[in-house]
């Protein structure tokens, strides 16, 4: 059973540490979505997170028990200037993950339009519900 379905805009943190200032400048114009690096449809299960990617983009795979952290706002890797109006209406919701194999951090922007991100906060809510 499907607890939530998205379009999903995301990235790895090491993907944006290349963004260049012409993307943060774009990113502030209308119908620019958030600097991003794949593109796809987001479900959460009870059992995580499922990504598929369009256009054979990358797949992304996340057990709920290899979630160690959840949060939403900017960081040093997704800047308020990555979003347009500096975020005033759009976070990016963070995820790190540990298999036992590799750490890695995530950053998604769930059902984006003209008012924001309309789905991160629920996303956000629904794992906090989930992993306590």
């Amino acid at each position: 059973m499907n607890l939530l379905d998205a379009r999903v805009l995301w990235s790895y943190d090491y993907e944006l540490e290349s963004k260049t200032g012409i993307n943060n400048i774009a990113a502030q114009f209308t119908g620019v979505p958030p600097v991003h690096d794949h593109t796809g449809v987001l479900v959460l299960t009870e059992h995580g997170l499922l990504v598929r990617g369009d256009d054979q983009d990358i797949d992304l795979k996340i057990s709920l028990g290899d979630i160690e952290e959840v949060y939403v706002g900017f960081d040093e890797s997704y800047q308020r200037n990555f979003v347009k109006n500096l975020g005033l209406l759009c976070q990016p919701l963070r995820i790190v993950t540990n298999d036992g194999i590799s750490k890695k951090t995530i950053y998604l922007i769930l059902d984006h339009n003209y008012f924001g991100c309309a789905k991160n906060l629920t996303l956000f809510d629904l794992l906090q519900e989930m992993l306590a």
